[in-house]
């Protein structure tokens, strides 16, 4: 049981109710007892999943590992269907777990962008030659994106760790579904 209690269906602010239409999952039922801010959050999380310029492979890779880097159980769990329903393998799936940025199931491209992400989540600075790397594959807006999805799920992290939200992971794209609707409102 969350330290701080899940807000049920009713006492969710409404502008999160009608931005959600549907199942609300647990962390946000949590935020919601932050009512000025959960529903700007919510957004934002919306907008990296409906309109980012990473691929939706790239970003689930980089969503699993912060969710590794930060030790955020709920953030993987809720993850790892949202990543198979897009595409991200078994393979790539346990390299992230191992912390194997390197591995081989990953593109060169995917290398440098989970090794720049796992340095810039452990870290306030990323060392020239890792920034080189990963410039050398992704674009500008990729790269800033690749650190705001670590400010975001970083937020969501230590939200799920500190507050030990219970974890309620979804049917396959459920909150792919969800971010999307949430968008284009």
């Amino acid at each position: 049981m969350s330290r701080i209690p899940c807000l049920d269906d009713a006492s969710m602010p409404e502008s999160l109710r009608s931005l959600s239409q549907g199942r609300i999952i647990n962390v946000y039922r949590i935020l919601g007892n932050a009512p000025r801010s959960v529903t700007q959050i919510a957004r934002l999380g919306a907008a990296l999943f409906a309109e980012g310029s990473l691929s939706a492979i790239d970003r689930e890779l980089l969503i699993l590992t912060y969710g590794t880097v930060f030790e955020a159980e709920y953030e993987w769990e809720q993850h790892v269907p949202i990543s198979r329903a897009v595409g991200v393998t078994d393979a790539q799936r346990a390299a992230v777990r191992g912390k194997r940025y390197d591995a081989d199931a990953f593109t060169p491209a995917q290398r440098a962008l989970l090794g720049f992400a796992a340095a810039a989540a452990a870290s306030p600075l990323v060392d020239e030659d890792r920034f080189a790397a990963v410039a050398a594959h992704y674009t500008e807006e990729q790269l800033v994106e690749t650190l705001v999805l670590a400010g975001f799920y970083y937020l969501l992290a230590r939200v799920c760790t500190v507050l030990d939200v219970e974890i309620d992971a979804p049917e396959t794209d459920e909150l792919v579904r969800m971010a999307q609707s949430m968008h284009s409102h």
